[in-house]
């Protein structure tokens, strides 16, 4: 247990692994247990989002993860056997712009991942605690009461708050009275198991069959020989498959050959889709973080609530700031459910409502993912506390949780990238995003206009209560006089003036406000409409 842990979380899972080591890396102190004796092996899920890669830019932890992913692969749709007759995309790419650094998906091992971040949350201190189960959790407006079942001992505990990250068929919900609105698609099965197969090239996830009848699949993950298999379909024979004969059964039978072998299939189960989230997410100082399918979607609850977590738990913010959290996450989640209700019933029941890209031939594939659902263009524009300063009412502007395509950036959009940053004096390049990874302040990015006036002074108090860094901005060519306690940068490049939509030939300058999450918290035309920004939640 980590000495005068402050929150716990309950679950080790990806969002609760997220969840602790952005309350560590903001000097937080946690205790994170998890119910199970030995953490999940096997091989399975996620594909790591680009929006998702993001948020672990700023935790210091994407290179190792990159480091066991696999980008996604090319779809080897095969005929019989091991021919191949058509190569398609699976995802579509996002858009190659300077704002985005990462454009497509990476696959990892589940298990690996929380691997790695574990490692990282050991480095500061805090370690998993297997074998630790909620069985009861009370609570007043100043604490939480927590019963903790120890190897059948049950010890009672305190806590200010208690992040439930266990996931659907954990405790947590239910103990605090919290229903699912969804449903759970118990008649569409897909099977997964890890098979070893030497066969067929690692450089394509391939598949035999056709969703809507009987699909037989097959993706290369780490380490070789290892596949993962995902087979569906109505048209599946029965009784399905529980051993390595049963697969090599039926992957003969769909793939209308023998001459791939398989070989030590483990991890087999059988999976059925749970599209439905919490109702609530959260009760008085208790916040459910994953309540809802997919990994992405956890690790991007976590990242929202822990950073208002560790502002409130340092008194420098009203506890008020956490009930933006269900606000902004709520109908993000919601859209989520939607798109992956109709991903569901194409590749279950051949069912398209998708509108894939014409030009690319995609019309009504069930393979094809749209860009959509990289997830860079989620925001929460309807949020009680962000400000746009170039809108007389922010709340009538047309907003969708998932983007709203061709729209201008507004407060409340995920903030770009901008590589080409050339500091002043020391002429070292940088970027926008690693000016604010670390995710334990916001930072406000002045952009200077004509007048030369950066107008920072304002902000030094933010500074000093180490809430927020100040960086000036200045177009090419344009110089600024030095400015004690900030740093001051040169967009060379020119990618951060356009990617935040600034003119550079302004007199006046602009203020954008990235919250430690990476979300434009203010978009201001002036210094007052900052302080409008802070003055919601700070103390």
């Amino acid at each position: 247990m980590s000495e005068h842990a402050s929150i716990l979380i309950v679950g080790s899972g990806p969002a609760g692994l997220i969840s602790a080591l952005t309350l560590r890396k903001n000097g937080v102190p946690v205790r994170i247990v998890e119910r199970l004796k030995e953490f999940n092996g096997g091989v399975r899920g996620p594909g790591i989002q680009p929006r998702t890669q993001e948020l672990l830019s700023f935790l210091g932890v994407l290179d190792d993860v990159s480091a066991i992913g696999m980008k996604a692969h090319q779809i080897g749709k095969h005929g019989v056997g091991k021919e191949i007759v058509a190569e398609v995309p699976w995802a579509e790419y996002a858009d190659d712009l300077p704002s985005v650094p990462y454009r497509s998906i990476t696959d990892v091992n589940q298990s690996a991942f929380e691997g790695v971040i574990r490692g990282h949350l050991e480095k500061l201190g805090t370690h998993v605690e297997n074998g630790v189960e909620l069985v009861g959790i009370e609570q007043t407006d100043d604490k939480v009461t927590v019963k903790l079942s120890i190897d059948g001992e049950e010890t009672t505990e305190e806590y200010d708050y208690v992040i439930a990250a266990d996931g659907a068929k954990g405790r947590s919900r239910r103990m605090l009275g919290i229903p699912f609105v969804g449903e759970t698609k118990e008649e569409d099965v897909m099977l997964l198991a890890n098979v070893e197969c030497t066969d067929i090239d690692r450089d394509h996830w391939h598949t035999w069959g056709e969703f809507g009848q009987k699909l037989f699949a097959m993706k290369p993950i780490s380490p070789a020989p290892l596949f993962q298999i995902q087979s569906l379909g109505p048209e599946l024979p029965r009784p399905l498959p529980n051993d390595t004969e049963d697969y090599q059964e039926l992957l003969n039978y769909i793939s209308q050959s023998t001459d791939i072998k398989i070989s030590n299939v483990t991890c087999a189960s059988q999976w059925r889709a749970n599209i439905r989230m919490a109702e609530k997410f959260g009760v008085g100082r208790v916040f459910l973080a994953g309540g809802a399918q997919g990994a992405n979607t956890g690790m991007q609850d976590a990242a929202n609530i822990a950073w208002k977590l560790a502002l409130v738990f340092k008194g420098l913010a009203k506890p008020s700031l956490l009930t933006t959290y269900e606000a902004e996450r709520q109908p993000v989640v919601a859209e989520m459910l939607n798109l992956t209700s109709q991903l569901h019933n194409h590749a279950f029941h051949g069912e398209s409502t998708l509108g894939a890209k014409k030009d690319a031939g995609r019309e009504g594939d069930p393979y094809w993912r749209p860009k959509t659902g990289l997830q860079l263009g989620i925001n929460c524009r309807w949020s009680p506390i962000v400000v746009d300063g170039r809108d007389d009412d922010q709340k009538t502007v047309e907003s969708n949780a998932y983007g709203v395509s061709g729209d201008k950036l507004r407060a409340g959009d995920r903030a770009p990238e901008a590589p080409g940053l050339i500091e002043v004096p020391s002429w070292v390049e940088t970027s926008v995003f690693k000016l604010i990874s670390g995710y334990d302040r916001h930072h406000v990015l002045v952009f200077a206009g004509e007048e030369a006036d950066a107008n920072v002074a304002p902000f030094a108090g933010y500074c000093e209560r180490a809430i927020a860094d100040v960086s000036v901005i200045t177009p090419a060519g344009r110089k600024l006089p030095p400015m004690e306690g900030v740093r001051s940068f040169e967009d060379r490049a020119g990618h951060a003036y356009e990617g935040y939509e600034v003119s550079a030939s302004v007199s006046a300058p602009a203020y954008i406000v990235v919250r430690p999450d990476g979300i434009i918290g203010a978009y201001a035309t002036s210094v007052e409409q900052v302080h409008k920004y802070f003055s919601a939640f700070l103390v």
